[in-house]
Order: structure tokens, then C-alpha cells, then sequence
């Protein structure tokens, strides 16, 4: 009876010690993944606010550009009469204007892979939020832009019919091309808020 008693200790005190050590070591593991979860959440969230600094700067120069190009398209597009003139500079001031969009995704594509899930950083999830926010802000209106433009270009077609069958003038006016985007041609909604960020600006 005693040895009974005995061997049901024993068998009882190993399994607790097993049960223990399966606890122990599955408890280690656990914060061991944790701790490396956290490591490299750490090395997301700092890369995040690095590229979200240089895709700041890069939003900006493109806000400067656009003010300074606005400008210019709205003094080009003044007189129908001058439109021929200047014309190639001003598609060439337009193409540059989508080549700095491109750059500007381009530069912020650890941004695009990174920024769709929540971070326990508030820094972070407020960069990724200001970078959807900006750059479908910039690409509406960019499209917003080139559909002014090429308004103007479509009013300025339809006025020289008209002028080119006047008797009175000597050298006929020559129809000018709209602008194709190489790349943007519909609004987008980055953040999926159902808003489109930039596209009813003036």
C-alpha cells in the first residue's frame, strides 16, 4: 500500500514537473517571439518615418511646382491667339510635373508595402495616414490640372475653325494635341475612404 502511495507521488511530482517545464518553455518561446515581433516592428516604424521625411520634402517641391506651372498655364491659355506659341515648353512643363509624381510614388513604395497594417507606434500610423492622404491628394490634382489644360486645348481647337475660314487672316492657325498622361488617368481613393482627395480643387 505504501509503495502504492509511493509510485503515485512520484508519477504525480514527474508529471507536474513535466507540465511545468512544457509551461516554462512554451512561456520562453512566447516572449521570445514577442521580443523579436518587437525588434522588428521597431525597424518598420523607424524606416517609416525616414522615407515619410523625404516623401514630405518631395510632396512639397511638388506643391511649389504646381503653384508656379497653375500660373502659367492660366496666363498661356489667356489668348487663343498665342497658344501656338509656347506650346511645347508648356508640354514639356506638364510631362515633368507626372515625371515628379512617378519619382514621388517611386521613392515612397516602403511606404505603399508597409503602411497597410496598424503599428502600436502613433508616429507611424499618423506618417502612413499623411502619406495616402498626400499623394491621392497630388495625383487628383494632377488629373484635375491636365483636365483644365486640355479644356483649354479642346475651346482653343474649336476656335480656330472659325478664325482659319476668316478671309482676313494670312497664316492659318494649326490644331494643337491634348495632353496624354503616361501613367494617371483616373481619380484614385488611396485610403479607401470613398472621398477622392483633391479632385473637385480649384
Amino acid at each position: 500500500m505504501k509503495n502504492q502511495y509511493v509510485r503515485l507521488f512520484s508519477f504525480l511530482f514527474g508529471l507536474t514537473f513535466i507540465i511545468s517545464g512544457v509551461i516554462f518553455t512554451f512561456t520562453r518561446v512566447y516572449k521570445e517571439a514577442k521580443a523579436k515581433e518587437k525588434e522588428k516592428e521597431s525597424v518598420i516604424v523607424d524606416e517609416i518615418g525616414s522615407v515619410y521625411d523625404k516623401f514630405y520634402e518631395k510632396y512639397s517641391d511638388i506643391e511649389s511646382y504646381r503653384d508656379g506651372l497653375l500660373d502659367e498655364i492660366l496666363e498661356y491659355t489667356s489668348y487663343f491667339s498665342n497658344m501656338t506659341e509656347g506650346y511645347e515648353d508648356m508640354m514639356k512643363k506638364i510631362t515633368s510635373y507626372e515625371t515628379m509624381i512617378t519619382e514621388l510614388e517611386d521613392m515612397s513604395s516602403y511606404l505603399n508595402e508597409n503602411c497597410e497594417m496598424k503599428y502600436s507606434s502613433s508616429s507611424a500610423n499618423n506618417s502612413c495616414d499623411y502619406y495616402y492622404k498626400y499623394l491621392e491628394k497630388t495625383i487628383n490634382l494632377f488629373l484635375g490640372d491636365k483636365n483644365f489644360f486640355n479644356q483649354k486645348i479642346k475651346e482653343y481647337n474649336e476656335w480656330i475653325i472659325e478664325e482659319n475660314e476668316s478671309e482676313f487672316i494670312k497664316t492659318k492657325y494649326e490644331e494643337l494635341k491634348e495632353f496624354e498622361s503616361s501613367k494617371y488617368t483616373e481619380y484614385v481613393d488611396l485610403n479607401k475612404d470613398k472621398t477622392y482627395l483633391g479632385m473637385n480643387a480649384d
